[in-house]
């Protein structure tokens, strides 16, 4: 999970060199769950939130993580929002395709194992 963390401010600092966090925050509750968010001086902002759920086994189970971010392109703000789980991960925003629809047209790949 902090590696999530780190590489997402690597990127924001190779986006922008001058860019700065005014803003981080990261709380862990007793039961797993996490919060976090954060800002920045160039104007991104991101939250995520999220729940680890064990497995049988040791070593499995899954994330269910939920979160947005946005940021100023060119003038206009772009907003994502998104899941992550053991379907992968879903982003949504006005800006991107619609590829909900996938699934129906390739078919379940496990089906083919």
């Amino acid at each position: 999970m902090k590696t999530i963390v780190l590489l997402c401010f690597v990127a924001l600092a190779l986006a922008n060199e001058d860019a700065k966090i005014v803003n981080y925050q990261f709380e862990i509750a007793e039961d797993g769950s996490y919060d976090s968010k954060f800002q920045t001086t160039n104007g991104i902002n991101a939250n995520e939130d999220g729940i680890s759920y064990p497995g049988n086994e040791p070593e499995t189970g899954n994330y269910v993580r939920t979160g947005s971010y946005s940021y100023e392109w060119e003038g206009v703000t772009y907003t994502v929002t998104w899941t992550a789980d053991e379907n992968g991960f879903h982003p949504e925003g006005e800006h991107l395709p619609d590829f909900s629809h996938t699934r129906e047209h390739i078919g379940d790949i496990s089906e083919g194992q």
